[in-house]
């Protein structure tokens, strides 16, 4: 397998931050509470902003990045949340998932959150075993993915830390 790096993603990092949201919403539409023509019409200081309000990891291979996740202050006291996890399909199954992940624990560890939380698609098998093997559970909470289509549902699971 190539040799794979993770890296974290400053504010000077937009433009590749950028690329990588962008192929994630053209991939999988249905698995983020955005749109790609939304994000798309976001300026250079909107990504810079964003990269700036959360800590962005990034797969790195020698041809460019293959995959994200971030951690962001969660919404419950003592909580990080994992957002914004997409991997490229061609290197899905190849553990680029699971240093993303691990990146965003390790991360939540370091500045003494108490758990990790993460919202995953109803139906998204593949992505939900690969949070459950990290130590994350159903807490049996669910909400619309986006406000508009009440239809599409995403579930809560959550990590101790």
């Amino acid at each position: 397998m190539t040799e794979v790096e993770l890296v974290r993603l400053t504010p000077a990092d937009w433009a590749a931050y950028r690329e990588l949201r962008l192929a994630a919403l053209a991939d999988a539409p249905s698995a983020f509470g955005s749109t790609l023509a939304r994000e798309r019409s976001l300026s250079s200081e909107d990504w810079r902003e964003r990269l700036r309000r959360r800590s962005t990891f990034a797969a790195r291979v020698p041809h460019g990045h293959v995959g994200m996740a971030a951690g962001i202050e969660g919404d419950q006291p003592g909580h990080a949340e994992l957002v914004g996890m997409w991997v490229h399909p061609h290197w899905r199954g190849r553990g680029v998932g699971d240093l993303l992940v691990d990146a965003v624990i390790e991360w939540a560890a370091a500045h003494s959150y108490r758990a990790v939380t993460l919202w995953v698609s109803v139906g998204n098998d593949r992505a939900e075993t690969l949070y459950a093997r990290h130590g994350f559970v159903r807490t049996g909470a669910t909400q619309p993915i986006r406000e508009e289509d009440p239809s599409r549902l995403e579930l809560e699971m959550v990590r101790p830390l």
